[in-house]
């Protein structure tokens, strides 16, 4: 071939690119904004409702409106988002790219900017996929009541496929918040989110889920005078599948750390590990979905902006005992479902408490769990909740401690002090003698049990 035919033919193919893909994108574009209340509705762990307001497709480019609504509250949180649709596709790369602009809508439907100015874009890639950028290069916000929360170069994104992996980060250099009534002031340093995620469906999906969050240092002040500070914060989470059922466990570790004033509790090295255990997914969606049901039922009855008092009342006891009948519905659902949770014998665990001080170390174990073996699924009622759950939570733990850690604590640095650490030492040696404590001369320890049949610490039974 030729080529001036060779030319002729990639001008073809760029000529076709041009004049006809854009328009299949807009096309595309608004099949799947179409789609965006039922796709919010199925993904979404909030009572959130969405629609797609408008959409007006051109060849090149687009503009499309959405609008959420939140159901929190007595007046729900209404959001507007405008899309701007760049359609021209470059090839091996993204169909289009998608400009976000969010607003605030009040409950006349007029819209105000967010109180942070947000760039947010997408780009719907070519090989299938997304990746969304959401940023914030100034964050500068006060209320009515003094609160000012100053905060810079917040970035975020998340990418990766729908129904599939999908992953996210977060991360922001700096944030400060100050109120002006009682002098508080809090700053954090190099806060970083990330981790990934897939959309759960159903209960027969694979679930997977894991992040971790690291945070240089975080301090808070009263006066100018510090009572909180960490430094280095990790915490992992992960999400551990097991078919019907999950675990979901955190490990967290602190370098360094200061709880209360300058003769506070200073601890190293803080380790905590802790596991929620054999949560059912089947119920677990339940009741989620009867949480978003009750959350926007309520926000349907709540009396409009504005109403007139009068007005509400006189819609008579007829009105208030259907509202009162729905929530007692609703409520007999959740308790339902909560039933079918507890059948699987959830748990809760930590795995590790352990920490330095300055006058030793303290490490512990604790663990409680459900027995739902022969459970029905409706035997939780209002009534019987609480004696119920005390014939079938049982656990155990532990807890280990250097002596000087016990008898030093709190200490004040003071001519008294001889004296608080004699009294002290009287009252460790009535715990001993009474078998609650076992004491080596260097480490205090003691064992726990709880159940049906009561608490017992080093196998002394108390309750």
């Amino acid at each position: 071939m030729k080529r001036s035919q060779i030319a002729i033919a990639v001008g073809v193919v760029v000529l076709a690119w041009v004049a006809v893909v854009p328009g299949l994108v807009g096309m595309r574009a608004e099949a799947e904004l179409s789609k965006i209340d039922q796709a919010t509705l199925n993904s979404s762990s909030l009572p959130v409702t969405a629609k797609l307001a408008s959409f007006q497709r051109g060849w090149f480019s687009s503009t499309a409106k959405t609008e959420y609504a939140i159901a929190m509250g007595p007046q729900p949180i209404r959001l507007a988002v405008t899309h701007q649709i760049n359609q021209f596709a470059i090839p091996f790369y993204r169909w289009a790219k998608i400009t976000h602009t969010i607003t605030l809508v009040d409950d006349k439907g007029v819209e105000t900017p967010l109180p942070v100015k947000l760039d947010a874009s997408s780009d719907k890639l070519f090989f299938g996929g997304f990746s969304t950028n959401i940023a914030a290069p100034e964050i500068d916000w006060k209320n009515e009541e003094g609160l000012h929360v100053v905060g810079k170069n917040l970035t975020l994104n998340f990418h990766g496929k729908s129904g599939e992996t999908q992953k996210y980060e977060l991360n922001l250099p700096s944030l400060s918040a100050t109120t002006a009534a009682t002098q508080l002031n809090f700053n954090l340093s190099n806060l970083n989110l990330s981790g990934t995620y897939k959309d759960e469906k159903s209960a027969t999906d694979t679930w997977k889920q894991d992040g971790r969050i690291k945070l240089d240092s975080v301090e808070a002040t009263r006066n100018g005078n510090a009572f909180l500070k960490l430094q280095n914060l990790v915490m992992d989470t992960d999400l551990k599948d097991h078919g019907n059922n999950f675990d979901l466990v955190y490990q967290t570790k602190i370098d360094k750390s200061l709880f209360g004033d300058a003769n506070g509790v200073v601890a190293d090295d803080i380790h905590f590990d802790f596991s929620y255990l054999n949560l059912n997914k089947d119920a677990l969606l339940k009741i989620q979905a009867a949480s978003k049901a009750f959350y926007e039922d309520m926000a349907k009855t709540q009396p409009a902006a504005g109403a007139d008092a009068a007005a509400v009342a006189a819609a008579g006891d007829d009105s208030t005992d259907a509202k009162l009948a729905q929530q007692k519905a609703h409520m007999d659902l959740l308790m339902q479902n909560a039933g079918e949770l507890v059948a699987n014998s959830p748990g809760f665990r930590v795995d590790r408490l352990s920490l330095k001080t300055p006058n030793g170390d303290v490490a512990g174990t604790f663990e409680v769990n459900l027995d739902g073996k022969g459970l029905a699924p409706d035997a939780l009622k209002g009534d019987n909740v609480m004696a119920l759950l005390k014939e079938r939570i049982s656990g155990k733990g532990s807890l280990t401690l250097a002596r000087d850690v016990f008898l030093n604590a709190f200490e004040q640095k003071n001519a008294a002090a001889p004296a608080q650490r004699q009294r002290k030492e009287s009252q460790l040696k009535m715990y001993v003698d009474q078998g609650y404590i076992k004491d080596d001369g260097k480490q205090l320890s003691l064992e726990s049990t709880f159940g049906p049949q009561g608490v017992a610490i080093n196998g002394k039974r108390i309750m």
